[in-house]
């Protein structure tokens, strides 16, 4: 573990213009830097770096972060592996901390079991090119199979020689114990203590981690016994967890990135098969689900997925929930189905590599017209399963994150559909609703049909964290500056119609405060939470360091280690425009900026006592509902009083706020 003062130094020194200019050719624009976004194609630059605040923004695709998010993302390196490369750039020497006893041993089984999985896979590397048995029976399969030699040596192909316990025996001799064969899945102990290899007369798929080393085995057996499985694979370890690891990403790591896509096929022969036909960029789940872990995985690499499918219809549809996963993760997911009775192993076999590439680029379509397609031949004119095809298309439609997407795809599946688009609005609304109950433990109750306009309402209000935003907004940019609350004008009104206040007001008139002391004092008093879990998070640091009489700086968030709260922050510290001091230099028009005292001072205010509305309108809220339901008078009486006096504070606030409100 790199210590916390290690830590601060490398994110001092690191500077983001710097780190990031090894990468992109910036230009200078105003106080900010600019080029063309490494993480996307683009000819007119978007991509922005502000010096002042640590940090890179591309207003394009999105990206955003600090110096260490960018080495993570450019290099896809974890937290420490980035910091470990500023630390080399900028001759900084880290001295991990010192292990407990439980974290060494930990270490020092891990290691282990790296250590025998390794030599396994040498073992089964040697049995197939070095003996007999592994030539005659091992290497056979592989060139019927059509696999080169140099592609045999790229996956580190292997076969296990039909013996009880032929690995177990070299491994003993070689010093590794019983305990970690048996930990790595390589070997079965018996009631007796004695063990076995798992693995026999099989041919063996080596699995690799992201950064290469081996984790797992997948082995597959060459005679016909219906009492075997036809494919073994290693159980789960502390090494080895098959929700989390994808066969083929190793060696498709690079060319996925390069291709921005990643192709997913089911079996390790359809990786290689595609691989030795100049397809790289393509990984396996290994014949198990696809998990949200794989999903998490390819996306640390690409935004977009091609599933690759075999003819076979059942399993095809057995596959969807794959594909409403892909699409509710954010990413994009487009799907090539093969000809009846082929794989992407047979296709790539029986074919060119020039006709399988332009097998691939004809046939890749998207989710809506895969389903669409697939689901209407099997509906044929029976309307209510026609009805079934839209309800279908219209849950994965409800997945997809971004609103944009959602209104494109509804246009596409109108028009392929013939159904009014209005339609398709209000059912992917309900279906939207409907998830966010479910997701939150609340009884669904349908909602009446409403018009797209009100649908767009609806969505807008939903979890509406507007006043939230603003309130971290202003603590992440201002909450060590200066300024003078009374120089607002609304709080300037608020004193002057306050006669018990009339009297102190020259006084408070040279009171200069911390922007951050101003809000978390306010907020503090009334036990304010938020309702967002991510700016949540970020005000409870505030509040926390608040306590100990100390204001966070933007810094703390943008290096901070949790990526949620790292995002949001670079996202609430930059803007895609900024003015020009031209229009004051060559236009003399005097500008406005959020840096004056009055518009902080109004913008703080404002920002405060609108939180506090909105919580106090929700709270009544909550007070009427249960009201409906309560039949004791007392009770009853308790919570309409109870009602007014939010009542009254509502008018306070809407007082200070300058706004009317009208019953």
């Amino acid at each position: 573990m790199i210590p916390k003062q290690t830590v601060q130094e490398i994110l001092d020194a690191a500077r983001v213009e710097e780190v990031v200019g090894e990468f992109v050719h910036l230009k200078k624009r105003g106080v900010n830097q600019i080029g063309l976004c490494p993480f996307h194609n683009e000819k007119t630059p978007s991509f922005t770096v502000s010096p002042a605040k640590g940090i890179f923004k591309c207003f394009g695709c999105g990206e955003a972060g600090s110096s260490v998010d960018f080495i993570m993302k450019h290099e896809h390196y974890t937290f420490p592996q980035a910091l470990k490369w500023l630390a080399q750039k900028y001759n900084i020497e880290v001295e991990e901390e010192e292990q407990t006893p439980e974290q060494i041993l930990a270490e020092n089984e891990r290691e282990g079991l790296f250590a025998v999985t390794q030599f396994a896979a040498k073992f089964f590397e040697d049995t197939l090119h070095n003996t007999e048995k592994g030539k005659a029976i091992g290497k056979s399969y592989f060139n019927e199979r059509g696999f080169a030699e140099h592609i045999i040596s790229k996956f580190q192909l292997g076969y296990s020689p039909d013996e009880w316990d032929g690995l177990s025996k070299a491994a003993i001799t070689a010093g590794y114990t019983q305990e970690y064969l048996v930990k790595a899945g390589l070997a079965i102990k018996k009631d007796n203590g004695k063990i076995y290899d798992r693995f026999r007369n099989r041919v063996i798929f080596p699995i690799h981690n992201a950064s290469g080393r081996v984790i797992g085995f997948g082995g597959r057996i060459l005679v016909n016994d219906k009492k075997q499985a036809k494919y073994v694979n290693s159980p789960e370890s502390i090494i080895y967890n098959k929700s989390n690891v994808l066969f083929g990403l190793f060696t498709g790591k690079a060319e996925i990135i390069k291709k921005d896509n990643c192709l997913l096929v089911e079996g390790y022969t359809d990786v290689i098969s595609l691989f030795q036909s100049g397809i790289e960029n393509v990984v396996s789940s290994s014949g198990t689900s696809l998990t949200i872990g794989q999903i998490k995985l390819i996306k640390r690499y690409t935004n977009n997925i091609t599933i690759l499918y075999d003819g076979d219809a059942a399993g095809i549809k057995a596959s969807f929930r794959g594909i409403d996963m892909i699409v509710e993760e954010g990413l994009n997911v487009r799907v090539v189905l093969f000809p009846d009775g082929e794989d992407p192993d047979s296709y790539a076999r029986t074919h060119s590599a020039d006709e399988l590439k332009s097998f691939l680029e004809n046939n890749s379509q998207d989710f809506i017209h895969f389903k669409a397609d697939l689901l209407s031949n099997e509906a044929g004119n029976d309307p209510v399963k026609k009805a079934g095809v839209v309800r279908e298309i219209v849950q994965t439609i409800a997945l997809v994150t971004e609103q944009l997407n959602r209104v494109y795809l509804i246009r596409e599946t109108s028009e392929l559909l013939d159904i009014k688009e209005d339609i398709l609005t209000n059912e992917v609304a309900k279906a939207r609703r409907k998830k966010y109950y479910k997701d939150n433990k609340e009884e669904y109750i349908p909602t009446p049909a409403v018009t797209p306009a009100e649908t767009q309402i609806i969505t807008a209000n939903e979890g509406d964290i507007s006043q939230e935003k603003e309130i971290i907004r202003l603590l992440l940019n201002y909450a060590n500056l200066d300024f003078n609350p009374f120089d607002a004008k609304i709080l300037e009104k608020k004193i002057k119609e306050n006669s018990q206040e009339e009297g102190n007001k020259e006084n408070n008139e040279d009171e200069i405060i911390k922007v951050g002391v101003f809000i978390l004092d306010e907020l503090i008093y009334d036990d304010i939470k938020f309702d967002d879990t991510v700016l949540q998070k970020i005000y409870k640091e505030y509040v926390q360091a608040f306590h100990e009489e100390t204001l966070l700086s933007e810094k703390f968030f943008i290096n901070h280690p949790d990526e949620q709260i790292r995002q949001t922050a670079v996202d609430l510290l930059t803007q895609q425009y900024s003015l020009s001091p031209l229009w004051i230099k060559d236009h003399h028009i005097s500008t406005t900026t959020e840096t004056d005292n009055e518009v902080i001072a109004r913008a703080c205010i404002s920002g405060v006592y609108s939180l506090k509305s909105r919580k106090l309108k929700k709270a009544k809220q909550e007070l009427l509902e249960k009201t409906k339901e309560i039949t004791d008078k007392n009770e009853l009486a308790n919570n309409l009083l109870e009602c007014k006096e939010i009542d009254k504070l509502l008018n306070e606030l809407n007082s200070k706020l300058g706004r009317i409100v009208y019953e």
